[in-house]
């Protein structure tokens, strides 16, 4: 994927994130901590986690963020507004609204995280394909979600509606799959092919 060279004009607007950005912005926030002498871990979910690590998609607005101890939440925030600062981005280009939503799986089956960076104290991971699927499946939004629940069902090799709530009901135990959630998923498995899936090339921080 693409930069977009994403640099909004005023703080105010909302950059368009392209993957080359995403990573610019992360080694940005990696060099903050650094300097500060923060020890912290970084766990990414959403679309820039698809993009970081499971395939190419559209750019993003924003990254979903969740500290591993809510210390970390505090000083990566800190040092994400220092990052904005210095590209005239939003504060919010790192969010932790998933933590407030509560949509990281924690009663059943354990989120998985795969790790990006290790290196000077600092730990970034992002969410296993499974992970992602179900917190997508939970969310379920028309056209915003789609395309990702249509990739990931292939890359996760969930290929029956059985299956997919089987997974989604593994996450989130006595949840099921909303109504339109079920629909998207059963018009996705109905379409005569797979999508093609583009493999991302490893991060060289």
């Amino acid at each position: 994927m693409s930069s977009s060279g994403a640099t909004p004009s005023r703080a105010s607007e909302v950059p368009i994130l392209g993957r080359d950005d995403i990573v610019a912005a992360l080694r940005d926030l990696v060099e903050e901590l650094v300097a500060s002498g923060d020890r912290v871990g970084i766990r990414l979910v959403g679309g820039a986690a698809i993009a970081l690590r499971h395939f190419e998609r559209e750019s993003t607005n924003d990254l979903d963020a969740t500290g591993v101890t809510s210390q970390d939440d505090h000083a990566v925030a800190e040092a994400a507004a220092r990052v904005a600062e210095r590209r005239g981005w939003p504060k919010a280009w790192l969010n932790f609204e998933v933590d407030q939503l509560g949509a990281t799986p924690w009663i059943g089956r354990p989120a998985e995280w795969e790790k990006l960076y290790d290196a000077d104290g600092v730990v970034i991971e992002v969410a296993s394909a499974e992970t992602l699927l179900a917190m997508k499946l939970r969310a379920g939004r028309p056209g915003r979600d789609v395309n990702d629940i249509r990739r990931l069902l292939h890359l996760c090799e969930v290929g029956t509606i059985d299956a997919a709530e089987d997974l989604y009901e593994g996450y989130y135990p006595g949840d099921s799959m909303s109504a339109r959630t079920r629909g998207i998923v059963e018009r996705i498995l109905e379409e005569a092919s797979p999508p093609p899936l583009h493999p991302v090339d490893p991060i060289r921080w």
